[in-house]
């Protein structure tokens, strides 16, 4: 049985996809029972609430990731039915669309929490209530989050120049 770099393709994205709502599931489990019991104020039950951004976007997009494989396979392969086996630059290119499938679904959410922090200090901040602390999130996060998402839609795109820095001639293909 050969496989196409699509198949395998569409097998990692289920994959990811599976990881990323076990994740979530695991942070829902740690962060939900810290909502209940506790005579919050409004403006500290609304940051506690925030802390759900991160699991619901990781659940919704690992449910993307599994209803959503065929429209993914057929944007990034094309109708290409290339052995994945057939050569190591081909098996090259389906791990660096899948790691910027990874660097993006992981991603993602931060890019939400983020905004999330950021409208919580518009909100709070001409409240007089402290936002230091969504302001240092912000700072610490923002580039790293930026950077990690434009390379997983670069390297998801094919990374050209990742795979010529690996493939310098053809015979280095195995």
């Amino acid at each position: 049985m050969k496989l196409s770099a699509s198949d395998l393709f569409a097998v990692g994205i289920r994959i990811i996809g599976i990881l990323a709502i076990i994740k979530s599931i695991m942070v829902l489990i740690m962060t939900v029972p810290s909502l209940f019991g506790h005579n919050y104020p409004g403006w500290a039950l609304s940051q506690q609430i925030m802390t759900l951004v991160y699991p619901l976007a990781l659940l919704l997009i690992g449910i993307y990731l599994l209803s959503g494989t065929g429209r993914l396979v057929n944007k990034f392969y094309p109708e290409e039915e290339e052995i994945a086996t057939e050569s190591a630059q081909t098996i090259f290119s389906l791990a660096m669309k899948i790691t910027g499938m990874v660097l993006i679904v992981y991603f993602v959410p931060d890019l939400l929490r983020i905004l999330s922090n950021a409208l919580y200090i518009g909100y709070y901040r001409p409240m007089g209530i402290d936002t230091f602390e969504q302001q240092l999130l912000i700072a610490e996060r923002s580039l790293a989050m930026l950077v990690s998402i434009l390379l997983g839609f670069y390297l998801l795109h094919g990374g050209r120049f990742f795979a010529r820095m690996a493939f310098k001639s053809k015979d280095t293909e195995i």
